[in-house]
């Protein structure tokens, strides 16, 4: 079995990696261990600070070289110290500038059982884009519930547009 470490910024990603992407990966005898990113003693979720991030990445590739270690982190509001931030190429494209991050953040962690992921588009913004996409795997109610959070969401950009 292929056993997969997730680091996931937030509540969010971990209840979609534990709720949709588990049985998923399971079934093709893939492992995947879920670990919510440690910010302070108490507190878990968001990547605030890069230094912080890599101590828990680094620690995870050495405690079994055989597991793959990734990530789950949205490429938005990434923090300044942050491998590559201050060197991102000049391009419109932001799956150019995802992969050049994911590179330099290759580059710094350093591991051969490390592959790092980066979100292009903020997760949350995908739940509520086409919110009917996930009857698929759950309930019409779970979306109804995306897509009654959605309306007041969209009036708000509609609104920062304006202004």
């Amino acid at each position: 079995m292929i056993r997969v470490n997730v680091f996931v910024e937030g509540q969010t990603e971990e209840t979609f990696v534990r709720e949709l992407l588990y049985n998923y990966f399971l079934e093709k005898n893939i492992y995947l261990n879920l670990i919510l990113v440690k910010t302070s003693s108490t507190g878990k979720g968001g990547v605030m600070i890069y230094a912080k991030i890599k101590l828990q990445l680094n620690r995870k590739c050495l405690e079994d070289k055989t597991a793959i270690v990734t990530t789950m982190f949205d490429m938005y509001a990434l923090p300044n110290d942050f491998p590559g931030c201050d060197s991102i190429p000049k391009t419109s494209d932001p799956f150019k500038k995802a992969e050049y991050l994911e590179q330099e953040m290759g580059k710094d962690i350093a591991h051969n059982n490390f592959i790092p992921n980066l979100l292009v588009h903020e997760f949350e913004g995908l739940l509520y884009s086409q919110p009917q996409v996930f009857a698929q795997w759950f309930d019409e109610s779970v979306v109804s519930i995306l897509q009654a959070d959605r309306k007041p969401l969209l009036l708000l950009s509609i609104l920062i547009i304006i202004h």
